[in-house]
């Protein structure tokens, strides 16, 4: 084989390697970013409407809530965000446990919600909503 083709075919395999992996980088960091934007605006609710994060206000949850109380409307709502993020960030981190606890507490928020977890409003809305992988991580925490 030729030198001058030789190193033709190195440099366009090593150009293709540098593509991929700058590739990589960029969706994974895009990706992330996304991951922080979202848990910067779950945190700006939780911040106008403090009731959401009260462990007070939590374990008061029950599905057959009144229709026309607005808190526990909003309450309903923010819990689908919620869980709708941590489930997100869990499949972003391919649901190892080490990384996604060393990105959000997510032990906290899914224990301080289990009484919406485990009712929903609409029966087995969590289950049926969510991947076998992510309902497992979160009733581990429940446990």
């Amino acid at each position: 084989m030729d030198v001058a083709i030789s190193a033709a075919l190195i440099a366009t395999v090593c150009s293709t390697i540098t593509s991929i992996a700058i590739n990589l980088w960029i969706t994974n960091s895009s990706a992330k970013k996304s991951l922080d934007d979202q848990l910067d605006a779950i945190l700006k609710i939780a911040i106008e409407y403090p009731y959401l994060e009260s462990e007070r206000f939590t374990n008061s949850w029950i599905s057959a809530f009144d229709r026309n109380d607005e808190k526990y409307l909003r309450y309903d709502v923010y819990c689908t965000l919620l869980f709708n993020y941590l489930s997100r960030v869990a499949s972003h981190y391919k649901y190892k446990k080490d990384k996604i606890e060393a990105y959000i507490t997510i032990k906290d928020w899914t224990r301080l919600h289990a009484k919406y977890w485990n009712d929903p409003t609409v029966d087995y809305e969590n289950i049926d909503s969510y991947d076998k992988q992510f309902t497992d991580l979160v009733n581990a925490y429940l446990k």
